[in-house]
């Protein structure tokens, strides 16, 4: 007909919304799905981060072990404390400013509860004091890691694992727990070879 406009019918116009739609669907699933994988990366590397340094400060502590026998004050134990966990106590030259006069001091790591955890978890406390310190001399425990689902400890001597020692240096000191991230965990297993425990046996 003479003088009808040009346009666009309700279909064709239901079509590209449609089709729009679709594409902004389709972009926003791919920027949810990078901004997802870019914080599940940021907090696993928090983690590792954080099972680095631990690690680190462990293993500083535990290499540097000294225990002689002719002086009752230098230990090395594993034990179950009061909540049936893991309990290290040790002597060692590898001290912090935390140990006040510095040299030889007596490191323990508690593995507690953690008070602040709705979701049952556990945190690794921390306490250091120097070897010949006072009699009555408090410690202060201070947190060392939380997030904790899972920390074991064990020692290698005489052919076998060891949950409890006491009995000298063992041969080796295995670590193994779990952080907490989020609705899931990570595992980290370590493991250090004490010096001066050849030929204890």
């Amino acid at each position: 007909m003479p003088g009808r406009q040009a346009g666009f019918t309700l279909i064709e116009i239901t079509i590209a919304v449609a089709i729009a739609a679709t594409v902004m669907l389709t972009i926003y699933g791919v920027f949810s799905s990078v901004s997802s994988a870019k914080e599940r990366v940021e907090a696993d590397s928090a983690a590792y981060h954080q099972a680095r340094v631990l690690c680190d400060r462990l293993g500083k502590e535990i290499r540097g072990t000294y225990l002689r026998q002719e002086n009752p004050k230098t230990l090395f134990v594993l034990e179950k404390n009061e909540d049936n966990l893991p309990r290290l106590t040790l002597s060692t030259t590898a001290s912090t400013p935390q140990g006040g006069a510095g040299g030889i001091v007596v490191v323990r790591y508690d593995v507690r509860p953690d008070p602040d955890s709705e979701e049952g978890d556990r945190a690794l406390f921390r306490s250091e004091y120097p070897l010949f310190h006072p009699e009555g001399t408090e410690q202060t425990f201070y947190r060392l890691a939380s997030g904790i689902e899972d920390f074991q400890i064990r020692c290698f001597a005489n052919g076998t694992w060891h949950e409890d020692w006491q009995q000298g240096l063992p041969q080796i000191l295995e670590i193994n727990f779990h952080l907490r991230l989020g609705d899931r965990t990570i595992p980290f297993t370590t493991a250090f070879e004490l010096q001066g425990s050849r030929g204890q046996g």
